[in-house]
């Protein structure tokens, strides 16, 4: 399987389980929309107002867990890696054919309001639950990345 393909499965999840530390590290997890996902990272976004944010820019490791379960096919994601703020200019390039975006943030004010955020670097791990198939592989590599399958 391609990391294209893996990516493409997340991006269709939809919303995802990210976890951060706060400055006592102590644990937090909260779902939140995955955006965009391609073989350049994850891309996602929340308000400068929110916890989230304030973990993410106190420390840069994050961990995100997806599931989709669609008839006998049950699919799993995780991704480990480090996260890095995105410009906003960049926000309506990644975003433009993006339903959700486009819902929630219609107008200037909203999409100016919120940071996006991209996991850059790390590891992703795929498996189907339902037929067995597993594989590791790089976040960020870029167009050409490559998976590894595990046993």
């Amino acid at each position: 399987m391609e990391v294209k393909c893996i990516m493409d499965i997340l991006e269709e999840m939809k919303v995802g389980v990210f976890a951060t530390v706060d400055a006592d590290g102590m644990p937090h997890a909260r779902h939140a929309h995955i955006t965009a996902a391609n073989e350049e990272g994850i891309f996602f976004m929340t308000s400068p107002q929110t916890h989230f944010y304030r973990q993410l820019q106190e420390n840069a490791h994050i961990a995100l867990t997806a599931m989709s379960e669609e008839k006998y096919l049950i699919q799993v994601i995780r991704i480990e890696g480090r996260v890095r703020p995105v410009e906003n200019e960049d926000l309506r390039k990644i975003f433009a054919d993006n339903p959700y975006y486009q819902h929630v943030y219609k107008d200037e004010e909203n999409a100016d309001s919120m940071q996006v955020f991209q996991i850059y670097e790390g590891q992703g791990f795929y498996h189907s639950l339902t037929q067995s198939h597993k594989y590791v592989f790089p976040i960020g590599g870029g167009e050409g990345s490559v998976t590894r399958t595990i046993v």
